[in-house]
């Protein structure tokens, strides 16, 4: 994260340190381009039945299994590296990048075009959608939040 004046800055000078172009209508052009060239050399792979790891026929795509590929030592050094870092709540992390960059300022309400009033609740009601857990287990997990509130701030 930087801060926001530095981003400013480099957004005006069209500079951002980003490895796409950051206007959306060429990265959206240059993403159908490399789309339609690829499709083609996937047709003819498909049709001479050389996709690896996968088949097209008239049933549709078929993928076969991924196979491991992850070495077990490499598992056991992972699970260590995991072991020595902090435990930290999805939650607080939500709040504290919300805390940095307004993330939730971003969210106004349709008919209003007000800010959210409960910025804990929005973090909620986006962390429910993200996860796929829904409005209600997401009430029933959270203690002082309800359907209704969520619902609101969802619609």
């Amino acid at each position: 994260m930087m801060p926001l004046a530095e981003y400013r800055n480099l957004e005006k000078n069209r500079s951002l340190p980003v490895s796409i172009d950051p206007r959306c209508e060429s990265y959206l052009e240059e993403r159908l381009l490399t789309l339609n060239k690829n499709s083609g050399t996937i047709n003819n792979l498909a049709s001479k039945g050389d996709l690896p790891d996968a088949s097209i026929s008239e049933s549709g795509l078929r993928v076969s299994s991924l196979k491991r590929f992850v070495p077990y030592e490499t598992e056991l050094l992972a699970s260590k590296v995991v072991g020595l870092l902090p435990h930290s709540k999805i939650t607080d992390l939500l709040a504290e990048v919300d805390q940095r960059s307004d993330f939730t300022k971003q969210f106004n309400h349709l008919k209003t075009g007000k800010e959210a009033p409960d910025r804990t609740s929005l973090l909620t009601t986006v962390l429910a959608d993200a996860i796929n857990l829904g409005l209600s287990k997401m009430s029933e997990a959270c203690p002082g939040t309800t359907y209704s509130k969520l619902a609101w701030l969802q619609a």
